[in-house]
């Protein structure tokens, strides 16, 4: 942490509570209460990658997937990333207002095609114009800007090809104890090189191969005989296994994730301390799926190990409630009812703030920890 950032951090004692008091705060859920939040999402639906994710002898090699090509957006997955622009609206219109406003609201994306695309579906979904904001008849749609930085500069959202970050990858795979790891799969291994013509060596080779299969099923394409015996349960847990891989280390740890959380909190800590008004409301980071899964496993939230499904969102809540700043964690994968309130270990649903930046503090990275 810089020394402003840790200057701004102790501002956050000036507030005293009681047990009694928390202990009302951490039942409460009021939406009135809300002050900022921060949405990370998975983008949408989309067709496979050639460059990474189709093997050798695979049958779909030459498949152009007209009108989107590989790697992209299908129509599927546009009105994933809309609908979920219009469910955020719904959760947040109380804190968003109901006109756009360029003050309130941050737009970050990866250097993808498909999360640049994403976060434009999501940004026509929650900032819907408003009759006086209508340039073109029959037109319900209004720009709004947002950012991306290359992807070897991105350490927030794309740490994990920080240079650091790679080498120390690499070298974790080849370390004697994730080789017996690996080993315990040889059979799998094995039989998957023989039929889809990889060099299956580690778990990211069936990350990679994971998402060429379920892409390719996805689009309605058949998939060859011989997938039957490991698809989808084998490949998708080996393909699992990659994010412990990833995650192996404390300063992998912190590239994977530790930046992003770091400039949460230093957002949120500026939202305090401004007299601007109305000030930033809403952070929005289109991404992808690891992002959502190294997030939740750096805050020891992944306890159900899974591939986070196309949309999924994790918001990181800002609530002010009986004179306490603090944080309400929602992660929602389409798996349940709803939003999923979670509860960071050694504290509560609502985690005070300075609690939570205490908790979250081993992971913050060095300024040059990433390489670049």
């Amino acid at each position: 942490m810089t020394v402003c950032f840790k200057t701004l951090f102790l501002l956050l004692f000036a507030l005293h509570w009681t047990q009694e008091e928390l202990a009302v705060v951490y039942n409460e859920f009021d939406q009135d209460s809300l002050i900022l939040t921060h949405v990370l999402f998975r983008h949408g639906n989309r067709t496979a990658d050639r460059q990474h994710e189709l093997y050798p002898n695979d049958p779909y090699l030459n498949e152009p997937y007209f009108p989107y090509g590989n790697g992209q957006l299908t129509k599927v997955g546009k009105k994933k990333e809309y609908d979920l622009g219009k469910s955020l609206r719904a959760r947040y219109n109380t804190l968003l207002g109901d006109q756009y406003d360029p003050m309130i609201v941050d737009a970050y994306s990866t250097d993808y095609n498909r999360t640049k695309m994403s976060l434009q579906l999501v940004l026509a979904g929650l900032f819907p114009p408003k009759e006086e904001d209508i340039f073109e008849n029959g037109l319900l749609w209004q720009p709004v800007p947002f950012n991306y930085l290359p992807k070897y500069e991105d350490k927030v959202l794309l740490g994990v090809l920080c240079p650091n970050y790679l080498k120390m990858y690499d070298e974790v795979t080849k370390s004697e104890e994730m080789q017996k790891k690996f080993a315990e799969h040889a059979n799998a291994f094995r039989y998957i090189s023989e039929h889809s013509g990889l060099n299956v060596t580690r778990f990211y080779d069936l990350y990679n191969l994971y998402f060429g299969l379920s892409t390719e099923e996805e689009y309605g394409l058949l998939l060859p005989e011989w997938t039957q015996i490991v698809w989808p349960e084998t490949i998708t847990n080996l393909a699992i296994q990659d994010y412990f891989v990833s995650m192996t280390t404390d300063d992998m740890v912190k590239m994977a994730s530790g930046y992003y959380i770091e400039k949460i909190i230093q957002d949120t800590i500026k939202k305090i301390i401004s007299s601007d008004w109305p000030g930033k409301r809403i952070y929005l980071y289109s991404a992808h799926e690891n992002n959502i899964a190294e997030l939740l496993m750096s805050l020891n939230l992944f306890n159900k190990p899974h591939v986070p499904n196309y949309g999924a969102w994790i918001s990181i809540e800002i609530h002010f409630i009986n004179n306490v700043y603090g944080v309400k964690i929602y992660y929602e994968n389409y798996t349940g009812k709803g939003p999923e309130l979670l509860t960071i270990p050694d504290c509560e649903s609502f985690c005070p703030l300075d609690k939570f930046i205490a908790l979250t503090s081993h992971l913050i990275p060095s300024e040059d920890l990433c390489g670049i």
